[in-house]
């Protein structure tokens, strides 16, 4: 398969054409990294801020965290189908995990 040269590319529309350029490239790895990156930020912080080892509820935070950020990202193109599925699919899982937990009892 060939790809568009990287000088056809028209640096001046905007960042998101280099972006477009890097995923087509990449077959959609870089907006899938930027979601685990997104992910795993949100996870840490919530884990590092709290004294307690709440693990599903920074699953939950940074599973919900990803959702909300990649919606505009699906919207304009940069992250594909599969990418969308799988975060609703985690966000759906941690959602679920963290209302059937008995905390506390």
């Amino acid at each position: 398969m060939t790809y568009t040269s990287p000088t056809a590319i028209n640096g001046s529309q905007g960042i998101m054409e280099i972006l477009e350029y890097v995923n087509e490239v990449t077959s959609s790895w870089i907006s899938r990294m930027l979601l685990v990156a997104i992910f795993i930020i949100f996870l840490m912080g919530y884990l590092r801020s709290k004294t307690d080892e709440d693990f599903l509820g920074a699953f939950a935070i940074g599973s919900y965290a990803t959702l909300v950020v990649s919606i505009p990202l699906w919207l304009i193109g940069f992250v594909d189908g599969v990418s969308f599925s799988l975060v609703i699919g985690v966000s759906i899982i941690s959602a679920t995990l963290l209302l059937i937990e008995k905390r506390g009892q």
